[in-house]
This record gives C-alpha cells, structure tokens and sequence, in this order.
C-alpha cells in the first residue's frame, strides 16, 4: 500500500486567530500519543482532506513536520455542523509494526436468492467488523457475497466473512452478519427484523 503523507508546520495560531487560519485555506491538527510529545501542527485543507477521504478510518497516515515524520491514525474528525468542513482533526501516533483493531465498513454485493421468497425479506443485522491487522494491511473495507443466502434458513455469521490473509476478526464470530427475515403480515406489511434490500446486494455503511 502506498503511503499517505501530509506535511505539517508548528501552529502559533490559537483561539479567535484559528477561524482566519481555516478561512485561509489552513486546518488545525493535533498529534499525541504515547510515545511523543503532544504536538499543536497545522497543514493544508485540501491535502488534509484528500489523505482522509484515501485512509479513511482504518488506514495509517504519516505526517511530516520538518525532518521528522508521525506515523498515525485518525482518531477524531471535527467537522462545521451545517457544512461538513473539517475543521480539527485528531491524530494518534502507532508504531509501523504494531497490529491495530478497527472497525471496517462491510459491503453486500451479490444477490440473496432466499430474499425472493414470499414473506421474505433480506435483513443486514451488521454494517461493520472489528478486525485485528498490522497498521498497513487494515483493509478499507470488507465485501461479504449473499450468494449463500439460497433459502429461509440461510445466515452468514461473521466467522463466515472472507478476511485478507493477516487480518483477524475480533467481532464475535457467532454474530449474525444477514439472514432472512420473515414478515409477519403480508397485507400490513410488517416484518421481523430491520428493513433491507427485496433482493440483492444492498449499499454497506
């Protein structure tokens, strides 16, 4: 995987001075951990945002401030209520050879044949994995196929999710990932467990 990196500078700029520095096209952010001193930086708002829409929340960013380079995960993204702008971001330090958990975004591709049947309806009880990996092999996401989903007794459990090879699955593996649910009146349209695609793949969070 090929590294992020954004650089950074020493921010002096603090209090009512932060809103003129982000309207300058600057976004404050702030590096810690438990190995290095807490660092008060500041880096550019359109490279910022770019390396988070590529690491997301799973993938290590490295920041450069000067000579010296963080190896770090986002750990809190504060962003304007009404625009969605960043505005701070929070950054933890790892080490490069550490294993990490996070929690991986699953997506539904396929079509759950089980979801035809009448009273059937595909339910998606999981969104997301928590998963163990070293900080440079946590994948973005996770796809799960609803080919196995072939009649009403079918379920897929998270031990039944395909993981690259040197992840691991801390969610419990006996945890319903899908299954079918049943509506309980055809004509009121009530169902039995959380509404979700008629059939087929469906969007994951």
């Amino acid at each position: 995987m090929d590294q992020i990196t954004v650089e950074a500078q020493p921010r002096t700029a603090l209090g009512k001075k932060v809103g003129a520095l982000r309207r300058s096209g600057i976004t404050p952010i702030h590096v810690y951990g438990s190995k290095v001193e807490s660092l008060t930086l500041q880096t550019s708002t359109v490279d910022l945002v770019h390396a988070l829409n590529t690491a997301g929340l799973t993938t290590p960013i490295t920041v450069k401030v000067g000579s010296d380079e963080h190896f770090v995960v986002v750990k809190q993204i504060q962003k304007h209520p009404v625009t969605d702008r960043v505005l701070h971001v929070d950054l933890f330090t790892i080490s490069r050879t550490q294993r990490i958990h996070a929690s991986v975004p699953l997506h539904f591709e396929g079509e759950a044949l089980a979801a035809r049947e009448e009273g059937a309806q595909l339910s998606e009880d999981l969104h997301e994995l928590m998963l163990e990996a070293m900080a440079l092999e946590m994948p973005h996401g996770i796809t799960v196929d609803l080919a196995p989903i072939v009649d009403l007794d079918s379920v897929i459990y998270a031990a039944d999710v395909v993981l690259p090879a040197g992840v691991t699955l801390v969610t419990d593996p006996t945890a319903i990932v899908v299954r079918i649910a049943h509506r309980r009146g055809a004509e009121g349209g009530e169902t039995d467990g959380a509404p979700a695609s008629a059939a087929g793949a469906t969007e994951g969070a």
